[in-house]
């Protein structure tokens, strides 16, 4: 078997985004990218795969052989060889979402947080944390606040203490990018008091209901009145949601590189993130899609 390098990437939205899934739902002209036996918001590994590429040939300037090797030669060589950077989808961790008791929660689930378990073993960065049993209609908080009921948009949850969550609170928050003048006791203790466990059925409803639909129309610069047909409406994460995705690196294939897969991924990793930074999706010209980039070096650990 071929040795394959891991990073696992921290992906926290600094403005909302658009990776568009393309059909129709309902009354969403341009919903975003789901996974088909969830429905969880995602941006598919093809979607990321591009955005690293435009940011190495557009944002960063890398190097032409470096980008050879890890993304593959342009289409007029196409069949030289294979890229040697693998991406997986952008999966969802935690999602913002509104709520009375303070001005928004960062909410997951069971399911969530066990599938970053698997995520991080299949990398060889085991973690062996309990993951939190959450009843319907119940939340858990690492921070209470002295309440002892939470809304979430506009349903109402039983919340208790979530005695246990250190180790994860530790994880979690190495997946989130340090800000510039913020330190990171003062990003743990926000998380702290933001992240909420509900149950997954009850995320799932959220993870449809609780995301932002914004109207767009088109003006007829002479009228000034919408033009036929330019008015839809366009689906977007949230900022402030917190994704990730792993890169995995196998030794290069272009003739005469002989670079090996940590070496590969060391550099394409270093060059892409100089700047901690990356847009994803559509609407780059009206801001959005920027996230901020983490790159955890995680040991193996946990209870």
């Amino acid at each position: 078997m071929t040795a394959i390098a891991h990073q696992i990437v921290g992906l926290t939205c600094e403005t909302p985004m658009h990776a568009g899934g393309g059909s129709k739902e309902e009354v969403i002209d341009l919903p975003i990218q789901k996974e088909a036996h969830t429905n969880w918001p995602c941006v598919y590994g093809s979607s990321m795969k591009g955005a690293l590429r435009a940011r190495a040939e557009t944002q960063v300037k890398m190097d032409a052989s470096l980008i050879a090797q890890a993304f593959g030669p342009d289409t007029l060589n196409a069949s030289e060889h294979a890229g040697a950077l693998l991406v997986s989808d952008a999966r969802l961790l935690l999602l913002p979402v509104r709520s009375l008791t303070s001005h928004f929660k960062l909410v997951t689930c069971p399911a969530l947080l066990a599938r970053l378990l698997a995520d991080l073993a299949r990398t060889g960065n085991a973690q062996m944390f309990k993951v939190p049993a959450v009843a319907a209609d119940r939340a858990i908080s690492p921070d209470c606040q002295g309440r002892d009921e939470i809304y979430l948009e506009e349903f109402s949850f039983a919340l208790s203490d979530w005695a246990d969550a250190d180790g994860w609170i530790e994880l979690l928050l190495n997946l989130i990018a340090a800000v510039p003048g913020v330190s990171r006791g003062d990003q743990k203790a926000e998380l702290q008091k933001q992240l909420v466990v509900i149950d997954n059925d009850s995320f799932r409803h959220l993870s449809q209901a609780a995301l932002p639909v914004l109207p767009h129309i088109a003006i007829n610069s002479e009228t000034k009145t919408v033009r036929n047909g330019a008015l839809w409406y366009e689906e977007n994460l949230p900022a402030e949601t917190l994704l990730y995705t792993v890169l995995g690196c196998q030794p290069s294939r272009k003739k005469g590189a002989n670079t090996s897969a940590a070496e590969l991924l060391k550099a394409v990793t270093g060059q892409l993130f100089g700047q901690p930074y990356i847009q994803i999706g559509g609407n780059e010209t009206t801001g959005m899609g920027w996230c901020r980039v983490a790159l955890p070096q995680l040991a193996q650990g946990g209870e």
